[in-house]
Order: C-alpha cells, then structure tokens, then sequence
C-alpha cells in the first residue's frame, strides 16, 4: 500500500470530531506527517495529549454553529468530517439534525471557501440489515430503517452526494465497521467491560459475523482517500476480515483470564428487551442489535484495494495484541 505521508506535509487540514476516538487518531497521524491541523472538538480535555504538535491547534466548536465553522472551515483544503451523533448521551431527536443537517452545511461552507475535498466517515450500519451475504458498494443504502444511527447516516451520504454534485465539491465516504484498537470505547473498552461483568455478549449461536477494523487501518484508508485521484465522488467499505463474533469476544475473554462465552438465545433477549430499557442494565438487546449480531455477512474491500491501493496492514491477532497493550497500560487490565 503506498504511503501518501508525503503528499500531507503542509496540507491545511481541518478534522470535525478530533476530540473523538477516530478522529483524535486521524488528527495526531496528519501532524506526523507534517499537515497544520485543526482539530475541532465539544470536549478538548480528552486530547490535551495533541497539544504536543506545534502544527496542531484544538478549537473547540459546535457542529451546528454555522458562524463558528465559517471562521473554522476558511484557509483549509481538506475537510475530514467525523463529527456527529453517535447516539451513547445523545438525544435522538438531535440524530438528524447532527448526522444529516451539519453534513449538509459543511458542504455548502466547502465550496464557498475552496475546499478541495471533503472525506466523510460514515458506517456499515447505513446499509442497515440486507440478507445479501455480499455486501459491497453496490448494495443499496437503508435510509427507513428503524435504527436512527444508521438511518441518519445513510441520508447523510444520500444528501452528501446530491450536494456535492451540485456544488462541484470532491466528497468521498468511508464506510468502517466495529473500529477497535486503543481508546476505542465501543469496540474495546464497551467489549471488555461486558466481559469483565459477565454479561451476556453471544445473543444466539454465536455464529454471527463481527467485522472488526483496527483504528490504524482506518487512519491508512482516510489518508489514501484524502488523496487518491479516484477517490472523488466514491464510496468505500473499510473492514478488515470478518470474524465469527464468538471469536472477536473471545480475545477480550483471554485477556482477562476467563471464557467471553456468556451466552443467551436470541429468545431470550428478545424477552429482556423491556427489563433491559427498564432497568438499563445496558445489554445490546435492542432488535436491530440482535439482528446485527446474528448477520453471516461480509464487507469487502475490493473497492478499496483497486482503487486507492489500500489493504489492512494489521490483521486481527496483532491489532489485539496492541489493544491488550494499551488496555494494560491504561489499567483497564491487570497484569496476569
């Protein structure tokens, strides 16, 4: 895979939702490479370690405040867009207005001010639930389905492109999966506490497909996209190999010492699903969960790999050997 660190040196790079998990690890690679960076966050105290960078600024901004990212958004000529509604302490009444709105006015902010491209990160989870077991960029997007993450991001890339074609801006998506590695709070330190607490995290046969993308992976595919010449008006699946979802739980149970096989029958959450929302025990028992967590499916990155030259450089057992490092290092485990 080529490296495009070169093309990056002295790039004006402006990245929405820096102080976020994907975003403060694109923000921290850019200043590496030598790009001035502005990275643009709620909460700049969970990044204060990116004050390190002299060619690094943190501003602290809200999406939906037009005239802040006016001033933000002017001098720069690539946008990574990664702010938005992720829905863990958020409203769902905001998902819309966060995913689908702010995409659209930093689109039309883009072209006003001469950005040269916009790389949105979106998800996996707009293509919703299709039975297709072959999910490429082909299949269509769900943009009805009854999960508001995944909805709103679907209409986002729906609005995105519409917008960009009438506006003449270079916009191009990136669809991860479950993006794990350091500081992950999802896929790494969500998975291990329902480890840690024995709670259930097989819901069915546990055949189930996971579709895990190592943080460093996704950085190398937002980088490539930020510069390939073919990477304009596209769309891109970003996962590395699927695993059975047995299987990813069970490198969190080996770091702790104790089996991740805490299972239930799919029946069985669905029964929970009520006393779950009651008591919010914060079991993943909501009906789109269970049935993501029973798809046999996969995202190939063919796509990818043709034309930007991207290929996951870390497979799954060193991407968890460098997450289980960090988890110790951060004293999320104890030594064994």
């Amino acid at each position: 895979m080529p490296s495009p660190r070169h093309q990056w040196c002295n790039q004006p790079v402006l990245v929405t939702g820096a102080t976020g998990f994907i975003g403060s690890h694109l923000a921290e690679r850019l200043a590496q490479a030598g790009s001035h960076v502005t990275a643009m966050g709620r909460d700049l105290t969970k990044v204060e370690h990116l004050r390190k960078f002299p060619n690094l600024r943190l501003e602290r901004c809200d999406l939906l405040d037009q005239q802040g990212m006016w001033k933000l958004i002017r001098g720069h000529t690539v946008l990574f867009h990664l702010a938005g509604w992720m829905g863990q302490t958020q409203s769902i009444d905001d998902a819309h207005d966060l995913n689908v709105t702010a995409t659209e006015n930093l689109l039309h902010l883009a072209a006003i001010n001469d950005v040269e491209r916009v790389i949105y990160v979106s998800s996996i989870a707009a293509y919703g639930f299709p039975s297709n077991g072959v999910i490429d960029e082909t299949t269509a997007l769900d943009t009805e389905q009854d999960d508001p993450y995944g909805r709103t991001k679907a209409l986002a890339e729906e609005r995105g492109f519409e917008l960009a074609e009438k506006l003449g801006v270079k916009f191009t998506v990136i669809r991860p999966g479950m993006v794990y590695g350091p500081s992950s709070p999802t896929w790494t330190l969500g998975a291990l506490a329902k480890v840690q607490g024995r709670r259930p995290v097989i819901f069915g046969d546990g055949r189930g497909h996971a579709f895990p993308t190592f943080i460093d992976n996704l950085v190398d595919a937002l980088l490539l996209a930020g510069t390939s010449p073919k990477a304009p008006g596209q769309a891109f699946n970003i996962c590395d190999p699927e695993i059975p979802m047995s299987d990813f739980y069970d490198y969190f149970g080996r770091m702790v010492g104790r089996s991740s096989r805490v299972e239930a029958p799919a029946w069985t959450a669905r029964m929970l699903r009520p006393i779950n929302k009651m008591l919010d025990l914060g079991l993943p028992v909501t009906e789109e969960r269970l049935r993501f967590f029973a798809m046999e499916s996969s995202y190939p990155g063919d796509k990818a790999k043709a034309l930007l030259g991207y290929e996951p450089r870390v497979l799954i057992e060193e991407g968890m050997r460098r997450t289980e490092s960090w988890l110790r290092k951060e004293g999320h485990l104890t030594e064994a």
